[in-house]
């Protein structure tokens, strides 16, 4: 990965290469921040930390935005998907945050967020910063929330704010980013309606505009949207005193399983991936030196759960106000969703399985779900995968789940209140949920449109009639989809997993810092001798035989297996964040059954971490 150095607010560094100056002020301003409506009262003390919380995301968020990732073809995509983000940024709380501490938790976190590796240098300012009126607009008037929470305009947060406005009767500050005026035109539209039903004392509405000025964005993926989003929560709660904000955001979304081959890391999108909530939590907390909370309440729902919240507070019209299309520059005439991208066939999949539909005027989209011709590649790819992906988890038994699914685990330990075990098991019944829901869409849906079908007058890549035609719904090899899909996981796997064995340390070392020790480094150094015989006579590596490895070890089978369950995982889960390969559970430690185990053939070892490639 070729670096990209973001020099931010008028700093210098001479010879970096590959140069992008951010500036939020002064006369090379390219970046615009501004937040509406904070009351005098409580912004008048925003301490001088928030600020730089402020500015910090605001040019990570802008930069995401200005780096490319690759092609629009997913071979190119592969060949620079992942980022070296390097940053220099002046701070007013220097000391807070040169902490390890904060640099840790927004290196793991972002990386984990994006699949980019990140570096921050916090400097001191070479010229004034802009003072708290520079990016407020201030009301007067004064407003005591029970609660702070994330607005988008979609329908997992407007049916949040209803929920809690309506049926919890809390008082509400939402918070609303915005880049582009479609969408803050729909949040204002959602806001007018709340106002209009009576609810105008009970909310305020805190419009954040943050984007790149004259320049459009060159990077659609944007992961790092929601650490901008958290960090616009953080500020505008600790205004109002609080140490804790709202996302709403169903289960489904927040997990985002890969449902097809090549949505893999930070392709498959973790916006509020259990890891990633923990993770900001971490960074907060350490940077205001307090412990802070995130609440996301809708973690146990699916879309179609959520959206019959709506109905169940009496509102259920205002469902076809709401917005989360991805792409509203395609937005033409009466079509206010594209209908292709994944939050759109999410979100009409939930409509449909609450059975709302007359709420959701089926003209505003671009192609209908069920009957639309989806001629693209990537649009026929998301379509088709999306209900093949139900249709296989609907049949998919729970101990398989984490075989199929190894990503999980890093989820499963960072959802407060549950053990791992019982994490997964809730894990598995949302999914099974869901799956029914979206199959029961494309029953009824095959019942209702079962003339068109037998008379072959739907569009044969629309979604129904590929399911008609196929007792399993596979993507169609268009153009070279499937060539692109190995080509993309060859280039993200081209790395190879190197390891350090340091015999004084009793420990094994990775690229990264990451190491194992203990129990860990044990079972390592008992399939080592294996390894390195196959390595040196360059012969296919030996596997050591479950029993033979447990006396090794001193231990029982089943104990060993259950340990050598936890190393794969620990070394999956750290790695993928460490260096931005997706590993898979048989990539550090392989298992072949009634032969026993082996270090993957793959692996080199090094003769000292200087040698790490």
């Amino acid at each position: 990965m070729e670096p990209r150095n973001f020099l931010c607010g008028g700093v210098t560094v001479p010879g970096l290469v590959k140069q992008v100056d951010l500036d939020i002020q002064g006369t090379n301003q390219n970046i615009e921040l501004k937040i509406e409506c904070i009351s005098k009262a409580t912004a008048k003390n925003i301490p001088p930390v928030l600020l730089d919380l402020l500015e910090v995301a605001a040019y990570v968020y802008c930069a995401d935005q200005r780096t490319r990732r690759g092609g629009d073809t997913l071979a190119n995509m592969g060949e620079s998907w992942r980022r070296d983000m390097r940053f220099t940024i002046p701070v007013r709380e220097l000391a807070i945050w040169n902490t390890q501490e904060v640099k840790d938790a927004l290196i793991e976190t972002l990386g984990f967020l994006s699949d980019d590796a990140y570096s921050f240098d916090f400097v001191s300012p070479t010229k004034a910063f802009t003072e708290v009126q520079g990016y407020f607009d201030f009301e007067d008037a004064d407003f005591t929330p029970d609660e702070v929470a994330l607005f988008s305009g979609g329908v997992d947060s407007f049916s949040g704010a209803v929920q809690d406005l309506i049926g919890n009767k809390k008082k509400m500050v939402l918070v609303g980013h915005h880049s582009a005026n479609q969408v803050v035109n729909v949040q204002k539209e959602l806001v007018e309606q709340l106002r209009q039903r009576g609810l105008k004392d009970e909310f305020l509405y805190i419009p954040v505009t943050i984007h790149n000025k004259g320049q459009q964005a060159a990077e659609y993926t944007q992961r790092a949207r929601s650490f901008l989003f958290a960090c616009l929560g953080m500020v505008v709660a600790k205004t109002y005193k609080k140490n804790a904000f709202t996302f709403y955001e169903n289960g489904v979304v927040g997990l985002n399983l890969p449902i097809t081959k090549d949505v893999m890391g930070g392709r498959a999108t973790r916006t509020t991936h259990p890891k990633v909530i923990r993770g900001f939590e971490r960074i907060f907390s350490a940077v205001l030196q307090e412990p802070i909370t995130i609440s996301t309440p809708y973690q146990w729902d699916t879309k179609k759960e959520v959206i019959l919240k709506l109905q169940a507070n009496g509102v259920p019209e205002l469902l076809g106000l709401t917005n989360s299309c991805t792409r509203p520059r395609t937005w033409i005439g009466n079509i206010r969703h594209c209908g292709v991208c994944s939050q759109c066939v999410d979100r009409r999949f939930g409509v449909l399985a609450a059975g709302i539909e007359a709420h959701d005027d089926a003209s505003k989209y671009g192609v209908d779900l069920l009957t639309g011709a989806r001629n693209d590649d990537q649009e026929f790819t998301m379509g088709a995968g999306y209900v093949r992906f139900a249709q296989e988890f609907r049949a998919l038994p729970k101990k398989n789940f984490i075989t199929e699914f190894p990503e999980i685990t890093a989820a499963a330990k960072h959802l407060p209140g549950l053990t791992p075990d019982a994490a997964v098991d809730k894990i598995y019944e949302l999914y099974q949920r869901h799956s029914g829901d979206v199959m029961g869409v494309i029953q009824k849906g095959l019942v209702e449109h079962q003339e068109e079908l037998a008379a072959r007058t739907l569009p044969p890549s629309s979604i129904l009639a590929m399911n008609f035609n196929q007792s399993k719904l596979e993507p169609a090899p268009v153009a070279d989809t499937m060539a692109q899909v190995k080509s993309f996981m060859d280039n993200l796997q081209a790395p190879v997993l190197e390891f350090f064995v340091d015999e004084m340390n009793q420990s094994i070392i990775f690229k990264g810092g990451f190491a194992l020790t203990g129990a860990d480094y044990n079972l390592v150094l008992a399939l080592l001798p294996n390894f390195r015989t196959g390595k040196r006579n360059n012969a296919e590596i030996a596997y050591v035989r479950a029993p033979d490895l447990a006396d090794a070890l001193s231990m029982q089978e089943p104990s060993m297996r259950q340990a050598i369950g936890r190393t794969r995982a620990k070394v999956q889960e750290q790695l993928t964040v460490d260096l931005g390969i997706p590993f898979g559970p048989d990539d550090f430690i392989e298992n072949k059954d009634r032969a026993g185990y082996r270090l993957a053939p793959a692996l080199r070892e090094v003769a000292g971490v200087a040698d790490f490639r």
